[in-house]
């Protein structure tokens, strides 16, 4: 199961608005609005076995409304749109060409939430996107799915729960798998927590919190990625789905200037980074390794 860390780990992206709206209805009434986006830039690395480099510029804005009825049970519409642009050196090649350029990027997800209980929540999220290179068929790098998961609260600083998930990713490959919601107050200022995305970063992972103060938090986030997208037809191209992996390691500095508005900048590297390419049938043509690369942007979120 090749696919299985990306589709593990992105997912868990689409359980913020949740997350919102009980913290929206709380505060201001059933109706929930939010924005969110972000630019990250990864800089310039060489290939590792052979000649040439890359880097890549992302961006990503998203949307959303939801409806809260009480603090347990909501459901929410997430649209976004964002892009990354490959920008490889003239010595770069995978199957002897330029791999791609500008990949596009649609989102859609409905997450629902709800209460079995009056110690557990479930978690309810179909979601479709499309990842395809610009000037290639929108269709043909589509991807949907459904998850589902249920969280116990073992506490009032600790719940934590099980879920599993069915992604039809772009080159026909399909997946089962499972995954993990965790929300863990350790302290007053340490909290450990999975489903908080980085906008443009494709997050989110595992990420380690130290509140400074009411406007200031740090923390440090640990995740897989792996993007797959159709790719447009191209002479002497035999592939036709292109596949970039990392793991990356990133120190986050956030400010909340006021309620549920953050700005959070983004520091760290990109780990054992490769790029390849496949054909119709899903047999890999060629890989390349890439060299460490840093990664630096900002994202920022708001909610109404």
């Amino acid at each position: 199961m090749p696919h299985l860390p990306r589709l593990l780990v992105a997912p868990l992206a689409l359980l913020a608005p949740l997350a919102m709206a009980q913290e929206q209805q709380r505060q201001y009434g059933p109706w929930v609005f939010s924005v969110a986006g972000g630019v990250v830039n990864q800089f310039e690395s060489d290939f590792s076995d052979g000649p040439g480099s890359v880097s890549v510029q992302r961006a990503f804005i998203q949307g959303g409304v939801g409806y809260a009825w009480d603090r347990k049970t909501s459901v929410s519409l997430s649209l976004g749109a964002g892009t990354a642009y490959y920008d490889f050196s003239s010595q770069a090649s995978i199957e002897g060409s330029e791999p791609w350029g500008r990949i596009n990027d649609y989102r859609l997800s409905v997450p629902v939430r709800f209460a079995p209980t009056d110690k557990t929540t479930a978690i309810v999220i179909p979601s479709l996107r499309t990842y395809a290179e610009a000037g290639a068929s929108k269709s043909d790098g589509e991807s949907m799915g459904i998850i589902g998961g249920f969280s116990y609260r073992f506490s009032d600083t600790l719940s934590l729960g099980p879920g599993l998930g069915w992604f039809d990713d772009v080159g026909d490959e399909t997946s089962t798998f499972p995954i993990i919601l965790v929300d863990w107050q350790i302290t007053d200022r340490w909290s450990l927590n999975t489903g908080r995305g980085l906008a443009a970063s494709q997050g989110p992972g595992v990420t380690l919190n130290y509140k400074i103060d009411d406007k200031w938090t740090t923390g440090v986030t640990a995740r897989y990625e792996e993007t797959r997208f159709s790719l447009k037809e191209k002479p002497g191209r035999t592939g036709t789905v292109g596949q970039d992996s990392s793991a990356p390691m990133l120190l986050v500095l956030d400010y909340s200037p006021w309620p549920m508005t953050n700005v959070t900048a983004i520091l760290g590297v990109e780990l054992g980074g490769s790029l390849s390419l496949e054909d119709n049938a899903g047999r890999e043509i060629a890989e390349s390794d890439v060299d460490t690369a840093i990664v630096a942007g900002i994202t920022f979120s708001s909610r109404f």
